[in-house]
């Protein structure tokens, strides 16, 4: 009986051709397909975590604006008083005067007795205040808007609504929302029911 012949053994040369050829596609493909999943995975991650944020702060934002429209719903703005005041203007070509009445919109009530309590304080701020304007300084609309900004933060300054006193000086206060404010401090408007300069 003949034997039958063996198969040729590859030499180690074949072998070592033939095993890395394979093991090297094997390895770029799972490298492709591991960076696949990576970046889907990341692309993912982000529009899940972007898409439910973004809902979340309209949502918070608008359940906010929704409390305080109740809560502004259920305590109506009340107006505080704070009288006439008459002010020397700073002389420009002839000595002038200001004569404003303001009143306060707050909309949290339990600052009207705090305002009542403070009134010496506050009308000595506001006089100090009125007192450094110039006449061309309260012309427009802008100018009388900027001076009811100032106003509202010294008053706040007075109630502790605020941490540091307001400067008074006309160059460096730039008239704000009033929605922005009024969330904050209560103090929805300072409302001048009547301003004459002479």
């Amino acid at each position: 009986m003949a034997k039958p012949e063996k198969p040729a053994k590859p030499s180690e040369d074949e072998v070592t051709d033939a095993v890395p050829k394979k093991g090297i596609k094997k390895l770029i493909i799972i490298i492709i397909a591991v960076a696949v999943l990576v970046i889907g995975g990341v692309g993912a991650a982000f529009w899940f975590i972007k898409s439910s944020h973004e809902p979340a702060t309209a949502a918070g934002k608008a359940a906010e604006e929704k409390a305080e429209d109740d809560a502004s719903a259920r305590n109506p703005p009340k107006y505080v008083d704070l009288g006439t005041f008459t002010a020397n203007l700073v002389r420009e070509e002839s000595d002038q005067y200001l004569q404003v009445a303001i009143s306060l919109k707050i909309t949290k009530p339990e600052l009207e007795e705090r305002v009542k309590a403070s009134s010496p304080e506050i009308m000595h701020r506001v006089n100090m205040l009125l007192q450094s304007k110039r006449p061309s300084e309260l012309i427009t609309y802008e100018d009388k808007t900027k001076l009811a900004v100032q106003i509202r933060e010294q008053i706040e300054y007075v109630l502790r609504l605020r941490k540091t006193a307001p400067v008074i000086s006309s160059d460096k206060v730039e008239a704000e929302p009033a929605e922005t404010s009024t969330r904050k401090s209560g103090i929805a408007e300072v409302l001048f029911t009547s301003f004459i300069v002479q």
